[in-house]
C-alpha cells in the first residue's frame, strides 16, 4: 500500500472509531430471546454502565457457560468488551487502547514524511481530547 494511502487508512480508521459508539445497551437486551442467552443484566458502577450477558453453546459435545461484560461511559459509547469463561477472564476489545494503537501508527507514519511543524499543523486539527491525549504519550512534539 501506497505511503499516503496508509496515513488516510488510520485517519480513517481513528474517524470511525470516534463516530462509533458500538452495539447498544437495547440491541443486547434482545438477545434474551435467542435460546441460548440464560441471564441479561444492567448494573451502574462508578458512572459507568456494565452489562452482563452469559449465554451456553456447545462446542466439540461439551456445553459452554460464558459471560461477556459490556462497559459503557455515559454518552452510551462501549470502551471495553470483556469475555469470561472457564474462570479466566480477558479483554475482547478496548476503546482507549485501540485509539492507542491507531494514534502510535499514525503518528509513526507522519515522523517519517513529515516535519514537526507539519505534524503539529495535523495535530492541531484533531478533536481537544485527541490533542491531549498525544500531548501526554509524545510531550516534545506538540508546541
Amino acid at each position: 500500500m501506497e505511503f499516503s494511502n496508509l496515513i488516510t487508512d488510520k485517519i480513517n480508521q481513528l474517524i470511525n472509531l470516534l463516530l462509533t459508539d458500538g452495539v447498544q445497551p437495547s440491541d443486547l437486551a434482545d438477545n434474551i430471546f435467542l435460546n441460548e442467552y440464560e441471564n441479561i443484566s444492567y448494573t451502574k458502577l462508578n458512572g459507568m454502565v456494565i452489562g452482563e450477558l452469559v449465554f451456553t453453546e456447545n462446542i466439540e459435545q461439551r456445553e459452554i457457560t460464558t459471560k461477556l461484560r459490556y462497559y459503557y461511559r455515559a454518552d452510551k459509547k462501549v470502551v471495553r468488551i470483556e469475555e469470561e469463561s472457564f474462570n479466566n477472564t480477558k479483554v475482547i476489545w478496548d476503546r482507549e487502547s485501540y485509539e492507542e494503537k491507531i494514534l502510535n501508527e499514525l503518528l509513526s507514519l507522519l515522523a517519517q514524511f513529515h516535519s514537526k511543524a507539519q505534524i503539529n499543523n495535523f495535530v492541531s486539527t484533531l478533536p481537544e481530547e485527541l490533542k491531549l491525549s498525544i500531548k501526554e504519550k509524545v510531550p516534545n512534539l506538540i508546541a
